[in-house]
C-alpha cells in the first residue's frame, strides 16, 4: 500500500515573452499527471498552446515536467501537478503556481531634465514596471540624430554650441530580453543669454497704505531658450542698502509675458528697484535701476499774457526715471487779494492756457503738484501780477503845444497822451523832471482822465536842460523819454535879445544891457515876439 505524498511543489514563473520555462513536480504515487487551467495538459488544446508534460519513474518516485513556451496567449496560465494512487484509491492537487510573461516594457516614467548649464543637461527617469526575475537589461536613448544605450537611469547630455531656438527632442525605452520597450519622450531648449534684454516694465499701485510693484517682463521676442527661468526683484532705499529680496516665478503667459507683484516694505518715500535676471546659460546683462518715489516740486513756473485776455502758464516737470511716467498735473489757482481758490483742473502737460477778460485787476496764485502712481508729489507755487509797465512817450505823440517867456524862464506847455493796448499796462501817475546843470525840479501827476495829460513846466534861461517824462503803475515805472531843452532855450535867448535890439531901434523903446534891463515893451509885440521866436526855434 502506497500513500499518495507530492514531495516537491511546483512555482510561479515570471518569464520574457517566447521564452521557454518548465514546471516541476515530484510524488510517490501510483501516477502524477498536470493541469492547465484545469485542464489536462495532455489534452490537444492545452498542447496547442505549447505545453509539453514528460515523466520519469524511480523505485515509486515519479518526476514530471511541464515545458512551456510563454506565448502572448498563456500569460496568467494557471498550473498545478495531480497525485493519485490505485491502493487505496487517493488524490493530491499541488498548490496553484502561475505563468506571469513580461513583453515588452512600458515606457519609463518621471522622465526629466536638469541643465547642468546652458549647453550641458542630466537626463533622469524612474524604471517602468517588470515581473520579479525578469530583468530590464538596460536603456535605448535617441537624442536628436545620436542613438545611445546605457544601463543607468540617467545621462548627461551635452551640445557644442547649440541653437536655443531649435528644441531639442529627446526618448527614452527600456530595454529586455523581449526587445526595446515602449519610448518617453521629453523636449527643452539649450540655454543661452539674450544679448539684448527683454524689456522690463515695473508699474506700482497703491492698495490702501501698501505699495505693490507689478513686474512685467516681455519675452515675446526672444526664443525659447533665451527666456530667463531666474528673477530675482531687489528694493533698496536712497542709500543703496538691500532692504528686501524676493523672486517671482518665471512663467510665461498667453501673451507672452511674465508677470509677478512685489510688496514694498512700508516708510519708504523713495526706493531703487533692482530686477536681476538669469538662465542656464548664465546671467544676462544688468538691467538699469528703477528710481521711484513721490514726485519733487515742479520749478520755473512762469506765466504771460498772449493778448489782452488770455493767461500762459508753464513749468518745468521735477527729475524723474524715464520709465516712470509723470501722469498728470494739479493746478490749482487762488485769487491773491480774495485769497480764494478760483479754479482746480487736471493737466496733462507742462504748460496750461486760460481766459479772463479781467485778468489785470487780479494778482493769481498757481500751485501745481505732479502725480505718479505712488500719489500726489511736492507742490510749488508761484505769483503773478498783469499789470503791466506803462508804455513810454515819445515826440511822435507828445507835443509842446504853448510857450510863455519872461525875463528868466521859459513856460513852456506840455501835451502827452496816454497809449493803452491793454487795461495792465495803463498809468497811475506821471513824473515830469527837467533837469538843468545838475539841479533836478520833478512833478508828479496824478492821471484822471486815461486819454492824456497836460501841464507847464518851466525851464530856466542860460541853463542846459532836459525834461524826462516817466510813467507808473503798481507793475513799474516805464523808460524815461528825455527831450533835451538846451538848444531851444538858447535859441530862444540868442533871437529874443536880436528882435528885441531891433524892435528897440525901430520903435524907439527903452532897453537896458542883457544883465540890468528892464524891457519895457507893449504887451502886444512882447507876446507876438515870444510865440514867433518859439516856433522859429522848434523847427531849427
Amino acid at each position: 500500500m502506497v500513500l499518495v505524498t507530492i514531495t516537491v511543489q511546483p512555482v510561479s514563473i515570471n518569464t520574457t515573452l517566447n521564452s521557454t520555462v518548465v514546471f516541476s513536480c515530484e510524488a510517490t504515487a501510483d501516477e502524477l499527471s498536470f493541469r492547465v487551467n484545469n485542464e489536462l495538459a495532455t489534452d490537444n488544446a492545452v498542447i496547442a498552446k505549447g505545453f509539453i508534460v514528460t515523466a520519469t519513474y524511480n523505485n515509486g518516485t515519479i518526476r514530471a515536467g511541464l515545458t512551456a513556451i510563454a506565448y502572448d496567449c498563456n500569460n496568467n496560465t494557471e498550473v498545478r501537478c495531480r497525485a493519485l494512487t490505485y491502493d487505496p484509491l487517493q488524490v493530491e492537487f499541488s498548490n496553484t503556481t502561475i505563468l506571469m510573461i513580461q513583453g515588452l516594457l512600458d515606457s519609463v516614467v518621471d522622465l526629466d531634465y536638469t541643465f547642468i548649464n546652458g549647453s550641458s543637461v542630466l537626463l533622469t527617469w524612474t524604471a517602468p514596471y517588470t515581473l520579479d526575475n525578469v530583468p530590464i537589461t538596460g536603456y535605448y536613448i535617441v537624442n536628436g540624430l545620436v542613438n545611445i544605450t546605457t544601463t543607468n537611469k540617467s545621462i548627461i547630455l551635452s551640445a557644442t554650441n547649440p541653437d536655443p531656438c531649435i528644441p531639442n527632442n529627446v526618448s527614452v525605452s527600456p530595454i529586455n530580453d523581449v526587445g526595446i520597450g515602449s519610448s518617453n519622450n521629453i523636449s527643452f531648449y539649450y540655454e543661452r543669454v539674450p544679448l539684448i534684454n527683454p524689456p522690463v516694465s515695473i508699474v506700482p499701485v497703491i492698495d490702501g497704505q501698501i505699495i505693490l510693484l507689478n513686474i512685467g517682463i516681455d519675452v515675446s521676442t526672444l526664443c525659447k531658450g533665451k527666456y530667463p527661468n531666474s528673477i530675482t526683484v531687489s528694493i533698496l532705499n536712497t542709500t543703496s542698502t538691500v532692504i528686501n529680496n524676493a523672486s517671482i516665478p518665471p512663467q510665461v503667459n498667453d501673451q507672452l509675458m511674465i508677470t509677478g507683484i512685489i510688496t514694498v516694505p512700508n516708510n519708504l518715500n523713495t526706493f531703487i528697484v533692482n530686477v536681476s535676471l538669469s538662465n542656464n546659460g548664465g546671467t544676462f546683462n544688468k538691467i538699469p535701476s528703477f528710481t521711484f518715489g513721490f514726485l519733487g516740486p515742479v520749478t520755473n513756473i512762469d506765466s504771460s499774457i498772449d493778448n489782452c485776455s488770455t493767461i500762459d502758464i508753464t513749468w518745468t516737470a521735477p527729475t524723474v526715471d524715464d520709465r516712470v511716467s509723470i501722469l498728470y498735473y494739479i493746478l490749482k489757482i487762488y485769487d491773491v487779494i480774495t485769497s480764494s481758490l478760483v479754479n482746480t483742473t487736471a493737466v496733462n502737460d507742462t504748460n496750461y492756457q486760460f481766459v479772463d477778460n479781467n485778468l489785470f485787476i487780479y494778482h493769481y496764485t498757481y500751485v501745481i503738484t505732479g502725480v505718479n502712481e505712488l500719489g500726489e508729489g511736492i507742490s510749488n507755487n508761484a505769483t503773478f501780477s498783469y499789470q503791466r509797465v506803462p508804455r513810454s512817450t515819445n515826440m511822435d505823440t507828445s507835443s509842446l503845444d504853448k510857450l510863455a517867456y519872461t525875463q528868466d524862464v521859459v513856460i513852456i506847455q506840455f501835451y502827452i497822451p496816454i497809449i493803452v493796448k491793454c487795461t495792465g499796462e495803463a498809468p497811475e501817475h506821471v513824473t515830469v523832471t527837467v533837469q538843468c546843470n545838475g539841479t533836478d525840479s520833478s512833478t508828479t501827476y496824478q492821471i484822471r482822465n486815461m486819454n492824456d495829460i497836460t501841464g507847464l513846466i518851466s525851464v530856466l534861461l542860460n541853463q542846459k536842460c532836459n525834461i524826462s517824462i516817466v510813467f507808473h503803475n503798481e507793475a513799474g515805472s516805464s523808460e524815461p523819454f528825455i527831450v533835451p531843452f538846451g538848444k531851444l532855450v538858447w535859441c530862444l535867448h540868442c533871437k529874443f535879445k536880436y528882435y528885441i535890439n531891433r524892435y528897440i531901434s525901430q520903435y524907439h523903446y527903452y532897453f537896458y544891457n542883457t544883465y540890468n534891463i528892464y524891457y519895457k515893451i507893449t504887451c502886444y509885440h512882447y507876446c507876438w515876439l515870444v510865440q514867433y521866436l518859439y516856433y522859429e526855434c522848434i523847427l531849427l
